[in-house]
């Protein structure tokens, strides 16, 4: 179903383009611009917060408001997904509202999630050497700020593209370090307000409640593709259909970089154009 390649850099390329945009003289009104699209680029570290979350769960709203108020506190730098594990019975329930997926329960039972975990649940990076995989919605404004004092080693380009007729998505990066690691990269589709039914604290259900952030599933492996990051880095590129159902309008690619440890070191979200 999906493909990937591997191929020489051609990162030299967009490194001199950068100087000579920096040099350039101005051009006269008779001279044509043709708009090139630039990839997104990390400017540090980005962090993940997960929420694990489900429809049946009264305080997941609550939740999501606390994602919300952090993600406009950090900005790009912290990027947030919503997951609905099968495996917790707070997903389950009515056939059309079920927002589950695979992957969300491949990362949900590595950070040790089990049917009896109370939601919301929330975890950042997918670190597990942390006291407890996961975290209750209150501390996480804590634990976040924690996570951002800390420094990267590696920075991410990437780019997206649909071809609409096909529905064919198509993300490549490059992974840069100034001494060569190895490293897993993976891509996580996501989609953004999904109407849909929620529990709310008082006990009612909300049909129309927008779910945001919400993990659809990987475009390849669920753990992603080795790559070595380098100064000269290979490229990575994947490709996959996007699952009916969903409206390119409200989706993006994450691209994640994790270490052997299958934390993520670093992450960047795309628009799909």
């Amino acid at each position: 179903m999906f493909s990937r390649r591997l191929s020489a850099a051609s990162v030299l390329l967009s490194v001199l383009c950068l100087c000579v945009l920096n040099g350039c003289e101005v051009i006269s009104e008779g001279e044509r611009l043709i708009p090139v699209p630039q990839p997104a680029i990390t400017d540090g570290r980005n962090h993940v917060l997960i929420e694990f979350t489900g429809f049946r769960c009264v305080n997941c709203p609550k939740a999501a408001e606390a994602a919300d108020e952090l993600s406009r506190t950090y900005g790009d730098r912290l990027i947030t997904v919503a997951m609905h594990p099968a495996t917790n019975p707070f997903t389950r329930g009515a056939e059309q509202y079920d927002y589950t997926c695979t992957a969300a329960d491949t990362y949900y039972l590595h950070l040790g999630g089990l049917a009896t975990t109370p939601f919301p649940a929330g975890n950042i990076d997918l670190q597990t050497e942390t006291d407890g995989s996961m975290i209750d919605y209150p501390l996480w404004a804590t634990w976040v700020a924690e996570q951002m004092e800390q420094t990267g080693m590696v920075q991410l380009t990437a780019d997206a593209a649909l071809q609409a007729e096909t529905r064919q998505l198509t993300v490549s990066a490059h992974c840069y370090a100034m001494q060569p690691m190895s490293l897993q990269l993976a891509t996580w589709l996501v989609e953004d307000s999904v109407a849909g039914a929620q529990a709310l604290p008082d006990g009612s259900v909300d049909t129309h409640y927008y779910h945001r952030h919400m993990l659809r599933g990987t475009i390849g492996d669920e753990w992603g593709e080795s790559v070595i990051a380098q100064l000269l880095p290979d490229e990575y590129v994947v490709t996959g259909k996007l699952p009916e159902g969903c409206d390119p309008k409200h989706c993006y690619a994450v691209v994640v970089a994790m270490d052997d440890n299958k934390t993520i070191i670093n992450a960047l979200q795309l628009r799909i154009e």
